[in-house]
């Protein structure tokens, strides 16, 4: 293994650790010395897609900086998806218990 791969050895536990509420996640805590790769078959129980999303990500034979870009990119994605709705007003109208269309405010 090379020196760049050695931060997959506590990926597990540190991406448990950042993780928000990760005490209400379904899954127990990473064991001392757990893969990441077998932490990754248990995330599939929580139920909770990001945090499975996370884990998949980090269990790739990539070195951390890739990582991180590819956590970038994630969140880069989601801010335009959720800038989208934003701009058509669905979050409001989905709480006022509104139907919610993305067509009709495409240009």
């Amino acid at each position: 293994m090379t020196r760049s791969r050695k931060w997959r050895h506590r990926a597990a536990e540190m991406i448990y650790q950042a993780y928000p509420n990760q005490d209400l996640l379904p899954v127990a805590p990473p064991q001392p010395e757990e893969t990441i790769s077998a932490f990754a078959v248990r995330a599939r129980a929580a139920g909770d897609t990001l945090f499975l999303f996370l884990c998949r990500e980090a269990n790739e034979d990539i070195d951390a900086r890739e990582y991180v870009a590819r956590l970038d990119r994630a969140i880069n994605e989601i801010e335009h998806v959720r800038a989208a709705f934003a701009r058509t007003g669905c979050a409001k109208r989905a709480q006022k218990g509104g139907q919610c269309s993305i067509r009709a405010r495409r240009k």
